[in-house]
């Protein structure tokens, strides 16, 4: 198991404060059946909240030494999770931004609101520069939410869907459930990933419980592709794979195979 979006590095933003907590956490992603993790600290242009690609690596390094030492089986890659902005093309040819896993991925946050104007050129200026984006927690943002056509022309433009497995699980809301539910049964997704922060509530341990609704939802080969084929792909360097045409849910609902993590 690969998780694409986390916040496991400690000292940043609103992710854990100690080494020890982010070791909570590595502990916590192998119960759920995690052996590779991507750490993406947020980066919003303009705050604060800029950290430089030798401050992650920094302390990934840190983080990944303390995790041999503790003899624990996984290891942690570094990502950004980037805010939507007309600044992002800018900062890519300027070398300040860090892709997922040192792959050709971005990982592009949504405002929770509404898309920013001009986002559309942003899209295209991040394509056309040979990135791929992956859009994280879609669902989680009103707009879209609202307007189903933004979403498929997102996806016809080339951007790829990653819903968190909470949202299934009402964590983020009902609104951002409504929608992961609706992104699920309409073949929308691409990934699915914890955005896990702290050892306390929002962590991995939830995983195992989501996946047994969204496999009720888009049957168990779907399910084994947004959370398993697809992000081992992204690492590769490869395109992703759109879902499987979604079953009935009468069919989907009579699998009696259980996935095996």
């Amino acid at each position: 198991m690969i998780d694409l979006h986390c916040h496991i590095l400690p000292g940043f933003d609103d992710g854990p404060k100690t080494l020890g907590e982010s070791l909570q956490m590595v502990r916590i992603f192998l119960r759920a059946g995690y052996r590779r993790v991507v750490a993406t600290p947020h980066l919003v242009p303009g705050t604060t909240w800029m950290p430089t690609p030798s401050d992650i690596r920094n302390r990934l390094a840190r983080l990944n030494q303390a995790i041999k030492a503790e003899n624990l089986e996984c290891k942690v890659l570094a990502g950004m999770e980037i805010a939507l902005d007309h600044l992002i093309p800018g900062l890519l040819d300027e070398g300040r931004l860090l892709t997922l896993g040192n792959t050709p991925y971005v990982l592009i946050e949504p405002p929770f609101q509404q898309l920013p104007v001009g986002w559309e050129q942003v899209v295209f200026a991040i394509l056309s520069r040979g990135y791929y984006i992956l859009l994280a927690h879609p669902e989680r943002c009103a707009q879209l939410a609202a307007r189903p056509d933004l979403v498929d022309r997102l996806i016809a433009s080339g951007v790829y869907f990653q819903v968190n497995w909470a949202s299934f699980l009402g964590f983020h809301g009902r609104r951002a459930s409504r929608m992961a539910h609706h992104l699920a049964e309409s073949g929308s997704i691409h990934c699915l990933a914890t955005d896990s922060h702290n050892p306390q509530d929002r962590h991995a341990a939830h995983v195992k419980l989501a996946a047994a609704k969204i496999q009720n939802l888009i049957g168990r080969d779907n399910l084994l592709r947004i959370a398993g084929e697809n992000p081992q792909r992204l690492l590769r360097a490869m395109p992703l794979l759109p879902m499987i045409k979604p079953q009935p849910k009468a069919a989907v609902q009579k699998e009696r195979r259980w996935w095996v993590w």
